[in-house]
């Protein structure tokens, strides 16, 4: 016997739970299907909290991230948690022209936005070292999202909605010919569920699933780390109401975030390089060699926060060649549509892509142009 569903949603991290959310509140009986425990992400959800911004160059990368904001503040509004914590964010970087093209797009959609140069910036944020070779932008609209509350919140509004959520079901094999036009979705247990929609939110393991579709998606997985530092001295320059949230655009990308959950900043590599062969190689222990890498950093450009590091966590990102989001239907199958690239930048906007999936699996169009997202660009090995 199979359990009939209107929409289906693969993958239980933060864009599957939005999408399975927003399709049952658009009045579809959904179903949610999570290989892991719901509670315990596994993949690019894992972690307690995730910068918030919109000083993206990209006008598109920019829409996702002012609509986000709008539902994230819904989400808040519907499960009555608070998610989105606006202290403001710094983009830093040793080079004058990103930071001027940046400055240039702000004012084009009238941003508001401080600019830093060289000393100035220390004198504002005495946490970081003195240098002449630092362009800074400040931007209000950035902040912190509680990651382990908005998953928390998004499974809360999803169960309220409707949600049928079967964690622990990992799906093995889909048939898009199933009987009246449905797609046959069965499970490890044994278990087949019929769907007139289905979205493919995997993170990493989509490639695979994918795959028994006819899509071949090269998808590249790293391993990431982040790490927590007690301040050593001037705690209370770390503190959330004098310590944005912060990138830095240097020989390596760099991003950290003040004392919030924990009782030190945080810090992480942006796509360190730790590239995996296959998910097998995992690691949940951390690197000691990236953690000395970190406090070099710190010593360097904010030596008053280095002092004892604690809190070392790993995750997964799921990198595309040209590290962009994929955001498409399969190829002969309007009604089945997916979302892969979760490299770090997808869970602050994952409200508005969960949005354009809705869209895209329920109409087959989207009010927004996300050609750039399109499978196609990899097509005979040419990014578009």
């Amino acid at each position: 016997m199979q359990d009939a569903f209107g929409a289906t949603v693969v993958g239980g991290g933060i864009i599957g739970l939005l999408t399975a959310w927003q399709l049952a509140e658009s009045g579809e009986h959904t179903l949610l299907l999570e290989q892991h425990q719901i509670s315990y992400p596994e993949g690019s959800s894992r972690g307690v909290s995730r910068a918030f911004g919109d000083t993206h160059l990209r006008n598109i990368d920019f829409y996702f991230a002012r609509n986000s904001r709008y539902l994230w503040q819904k989400l808040e509004r519907v499960t009555g948690r608070k998610l989105l914590h606006l202290n403001g964010g710094l983009d830093i970087a040793t080079g004058r022209y990103s930071i001027m093209k940046i400055t240039a797009k702000l004012n084009a959609r009238h941003s508001p936005y401080d600019f830093y140069e060289g000393a100035a910036l220390s004198r504002r944020y005495p946490q970081w070292k003195r240098s002449s070779r630092m362009y800074a932008l400040y931007s209000p609209n950035a902040g912190i999202l509680r990651a382990d509350r908005c998953m928390n919140a998004a499974v809360s509004a999803a169960r309220k909605c409707g949600v049928v959520i079967r964690d622990q079901s990992r799906v093995v094999d889909i048939d898009p010919k199933g009987p009246s036009k449905t797609t046959l979705v069965k499970t490890s247990s044994g278990k087949v569920y019929r769907t007139q929609k289905l979205v493919i939110a995997a993170g990493p393991w989509a490639q695979s699933i994918l795959m028994r579709l006819g899509v071949r998606l090269e998808l590249n997985v790293s391993q990431e780390q982040t790490v927590y530092f007690a301040p050593r001295r001037n705690a209370e320059l770390f503190m959330p109401e004098n310590s944005p949230v912060w990138d830095w655009d240097g020989s390596e990308f760099v991003y950290g975030f003040p004392i919030f959950e924990k009782a030190g900043i945080k810090i992480a590599f942006h796509q360190d390089g730790h590239h995996l062969k296959n998910l097998r190689e995992f690691r949940k222990t951390p690197s000691e060699s990236v953690i000395k890498r970190l406090r070099a950093f710190l010593n360097r450009h904010m030596p008053d926060a280095a002092g004892k590091a604690f809190g070392a966590t790993t995750c997964l990102y799921t990198n595309t060649s040209d590290d962009d989001f994929v955001i498409d239907t399969v190829p002969g199958f309007r009604r089945i549509v997916f979302f892969a690239g979760c490299n770090g930048r997808a869970f602050h906007c994952a409200p508005a892509i969960s949005s354009v999936l809705k869209e895209l699996v329920c109409e087959s169009k989207t009010r927004l142009n996300i050609s750039p997202f399109g499978l196609n660009r990899f097509r005979g090995g040419r990014d578009v």
